[in-house]
């Protein structure tokens, strides 16, 4: 294959491509990336403005699930070694109170890792230990992966991740009190779907603020952010790692690595969130916050709906759930730096917890691909 392609799927070359360009590139890489058998059925130019960044890309639907083209580049800077350097001092310190009560209200309104688990929360509460600038330093140092020079490939890229050990059954309208898809419908599961979002011995549903998320195993329940009327709705289906990795490699994808998981999030800027190093007074304010929107690339990664990400490697998770530990705001954020190391998965055999992890498919636009 020419060598031409792999050039021109690389930054800087691909912003200098004309748009017509850029699309006969697009048209070459399905061409010969991806499996024939997977249906193309849509590929649409956009552009993503994010963080001060800009990318012009390509939206692709491939056997259903949209994917992002992701340019790839060489000598890329990863990882974080800088602790306080950059970061505002108020941030960093137990002044900003309104972040803190804030996240207190998003744990108990949005879908956490103990809600999940159903039991207090996973992470230790560290809110009695005086934050010096010596201890969130060393925090953030030691949360993050090591500075280091790499070469990153193109990339098609999952838009938005799946959660791990939990099956999809459908929308539940609350209007007509039933599943959109009538094939998972039984009057056993409308009741407790319906038991979740009222409370028991509350008769009515006029006026009522539903949850946002709900959870009781094995079901969960999830709000439409553009439809409050609507639920995602998902029953347990535990699988363990090995079995993901299994089922994501079939026709030709794989799980990004670390390297591609930091370049997909913050595009290799020397800042330790995708957006800066900044926390917003608005920071949990959906409409306006940068927790819940698309990246520089279309991505969305290191997103406050999804917990830890399996990579390619069982060492380490990338992102992870917030949860209120330190009275510090920037180290409960931490879990949404482009550089953080969650747990890794102790025993790839054993059965995951559903809906702790979330994973994406990834198929590599090189010469090895």
């Amino acid at each position: 294959m020419s060598n031409n392609l792999f050039e021109a799927v690389l930054n800087p070359t691909w912003k200098t491509l004309s748009n017509e360009m850029k699309e006969v590139v697009i048209q070459n890489v399905l061409r010969h990336f991806v499996n024939p058998i997977l249906e193309v059925t849509k590929i649409t130019p956009v552009s993503y403005h994010f963080g001060g960044i800009k990318t012009d890309t390509f939206e692709i639907v491939i056997d259903g699930i949209e994917y992002v083209f992701v340019p790839g580049q060489k000598k890329c800077i990863l990882g974080w070694d800088r602790g306080l350097s950059g970061l505002s001092g108020l941030d960093c310190s137990e002044e900003r109170q309104e972040l803190r009560y804030a996240l207190k209200r998003y744990c108990n309104q949005q879908l956490t890792s103990s809600l999940l688990t159903e039991e207090g929360f996973l992470n230790q509460d560290f809110s009695h230990i005086r934050l010096t600038t010596e201890y969130i330093d060393e925090k953030i140092n030691r949360s993050t992966s090591p500075l280091r020079e790499v070469n990153i490939p193109a990339l098609l890229v999952e838009k938005k991740p799946q959660y791990v050990g939990m099956k999809y059954i459908g929308q539940y309208n609350v209007v007509s009190g039933q599943l959109m898809s009538h094939e998972n419908q039984t009057d056993n599961l409308l009741e407790r779907i319906h038991s979740l979002l009222v409370p028991e011995g509350q008769n009515h549903y006029f006026l009522q603020d539903y949850p946002t998320v709900a959870r009781k195993a094995p079901l969960l329940i999830q709000q439409n952010h553009l439809n409050p009327d609507i639920f995602n709705c998902y029953v347990d289906d535990a699988i363990s790692y090995s079995d993901v990795k299994r089922e994501v490699e079939r026709h030709g994808f794989g799980l990004l690595n670390e390297d591609e998981w930091e370049y997909c999030c913050g595009a290799s800027c020397r800042r330790l969130f995708k957006w800066g190093n900044q926390l917003k007074r608005q920071f949990f304010q959906q409409n306006i916050s940068p927790l819940w929107k698309e990246n520089m690339f279309g991505l969305t990664i290191a997103n406050a709906e999804f917990g830890s990400e399996l990579i390619d490697d069982v060492s380490v998770t990338k992102g992870g759930w917030l949860e209120e530990t330190h009275k510090a705001p920037i180290i409960n954020l931490l879990p949404l730096s482009s550089y953080y190391r969650g747990e890794g998965i102790e025993d790839k055999e054993k059965e995951l917890t559903p809906g702790y992890y979330c994973v994406r498919k990834v198929m590599r636009v090189d010469s090895n691909g």
